[in-house]
């Protein structure tokens, strides 16, 4: 294998630091939102979400899966980690399916409805809402990849790129957990 041209190493690095920029400030945003959220719990008296803790924690161990599986395919060379990648997006997809199975739960089932239930079913349906959002890009991204290699296109940097969102949202979604559907 051909070294890789100075060029593409260069764009790939200036890709990687502007992830790690772009990252960086939805971790703040997001941060903003926990301590707001906490502030809020300690003010307040705050419903568990009516919802299965034990089927929310569910929901993320796929997130954390995923995310081991992209770990463990990095560590590979080859076209072997894109192939590992389709099962993240499975993952995610699955992810996906059950968030809107617990929020419908919520909403429909157990009446927890903005403006009604106060500040806790605003943080809860608006902030899991939100984090959906951003898996649901990371798992366009991750499939867009996989639609490149398949073709023909060399897709490393891009790869890495949206394993480290896969990263950014099972870490926030940990914070989300404890910070809003842990009791």
């Amino acid at each position: 294998m051909s070294p890789r041209p100075e060029a593409d190493t260069r764009a790939e690095a200036t890709q990687w630091l502007g992830t790690v920029l772009g990252l960086s400030a939805w971790a703040m945003f997001f941060a903003a939102l926990v301590f707001a959220v906490g502030w809020y719990r300690m003010r307040e008296a705050w419903p568990s979400p009516r919802v299965p803790t034990w089927g929310l924690g569910l929901t993320g161990l796929l997130l954390v899966a995923g995310s081991a599986a992209l770990h463990l395919g990095s560590r590979r060379e080859g076209p072997r980690p894109l192939w590992a990648t389709w099962g993240v997006w499975a993952a995610g997809l699955g992810f996906l399916v059950l968030q809107a199975m617990w929020m419908h739960r919520a909403w429909w089932t157990e009446h927890l409805r903005i403006p009604e239930s106060g500040v806790s079913a605003s943080a809860f349906h608006g902030l899991t809402a939100l984090h959906a959002l951003h898996v649901l890009a990371v798992e366009v991204g991750l499939f867009a990849c996989c639609w490149r290699h398949l073709r023909g296109a060399d897709v490393r940097a891009s790869w890495r790129t949206w394993a480290l969102g896969w990263h950014f949202v099972t870490v926030t979604w940990v914070f989300l957990f404890i910070a809003v559907y842990l009791p």
